[in-house]
């Protein structure tokens, strides 16, 4: 998406108009959106990890960290009141892990240092 789109998610919608927002998981961290009163939390992400059968880098949807529960939840409400809402059980949290396993850890670096090398 051009960054002049994405600028405009920051400006407030008129009056009378709903401003719906979709976002990837950089949005737990990296923006505040300050007019965010509610947050939709499917509970998942597409995580780059590597298959060793097929010998690639593949992006799997996995079940975000507790971490990540968190960080969503946090989304809703920072400068007025919010509520999120998440779309999976209290049990599913509470077998989630604390944190997301560091891509790092989950794919090879040859590629990275093949890119480096160029």
């Amino acid at each position: 998406m051009p960054t002049v789109n994405q600028t405009q998610v920051f400006e407030r919608p008129p009056q009378g108009v709903r401003k719906i927002v979709l976002a990837t998981n950089i949005a737990e961290t990296s923006i505040t959106i300050d007019d965010v009163v509610y947050v939709v939390d499917c509970g998942q992400v597409k995580e780059k990890s590597f298959d060793i059968t097929n010998n690639l880098a593949t992006l799997q949807p996995v079940w975000i960290s507790k971490a990540s529960a968190k960080q969503r939840r946090g989304r809703a409400g920072r400068v007025q009141p919010g509520v999120c809402f998440h779309l999976f059980s209290q049990l599913k949290e509470s077998k989630m892990q604390e944190y997301q396993l560091p891509e790092i850890l989950r794919t090879p670096l040859e590629e990275l240092c093949l890119q480096i090398k160029v």
